[in-house]
């Protein structure tokens, strides 16, 4: 959808809804297809999404947004929220499945699973996909813009982490006096196994 409609017609739809006073401004999220600002009465749009999306999709997260200032973002996506949002015509999503861009950086592993990130790794990352542990064995290797980074290019915390990984291996997952697994970057789908709390 054309980013300037896209204003308009949450404008229209934040007029239509009471919220007298409240902006429409456009970012440069990729991950995120809107925000709620309520400390600045403010409803924010991604422009690289919002062009990708069709605008039955944009309308679906504007309204989100906007029964997020109606409600207060004190609610999150609970109840009362998703009430509000279906009320106003919303799916009550949290989240959109509409195209997303691909990241910069994108980690290869070993078998060829390949995965795309916004920003440069901090740390080293093993694919999700051959594993439910981290393991050397599936260690991405990255690449920014089709060019390989090797990693002496991926930042000192990275190489720091890396160096401490090949010099001390993990033990493997559920053996008893294993070591804990590196911490990961946030966003990173890990599956924790166990019991108990």
């Amino acid at each position: 959808m054309d980013v300037r409609e896209a204003v308009a017609m949450a404008e229209d739809l934040l007029a239509e809804h009471g919220l007298a006073g409240w902006t429409v401004v456009v970012d440069r999220a990729r991950t995120r297809a809107g925000v709620c600002r309520e400390d600045r009465r403010q409803i924010g749009l991604s422009g690289p999404l919002t062009a990708l999306h069709a605008p039955e999709e944009v309308r679906d997260t504007v309204l989100h947004e906007i029964a997020h200032a109606l409600v207060g973002t004190r609610h999150g996506h609970d109840d009362v929220w998703r009430a509000t949002a279906r009320r106003l015509g919303c799916t009550g999503a949290r989240t959109t499945s509409a195209p997303r861009p691909a990241g910069r950086w994108r980690g290869v592993c070993p078998a060829g699973h390949a995965v795309t990130r916004h920003r440069r790794p901090a740390r080293p990352v093993a694919c999700g996909a051959c594993g439910s542990g981290f393991s050397l064995e599936h260690l991405l290797t990255w690449s920014l813009d089709g060019r390989e980074v090797p990693p002496t290019g991926m930042g000192e915390r990275y190489r720091a982490d890396l160096r401490a990984l090949l010099a001390d291996p993990p033990a493997a997952p559920g053996r008893a006096g294993a070591p804990a697994p590196p911490l990961q970057p946030v966003g990173t789908a890990v599956r924790l196994l166990g019991t108990g709390r």
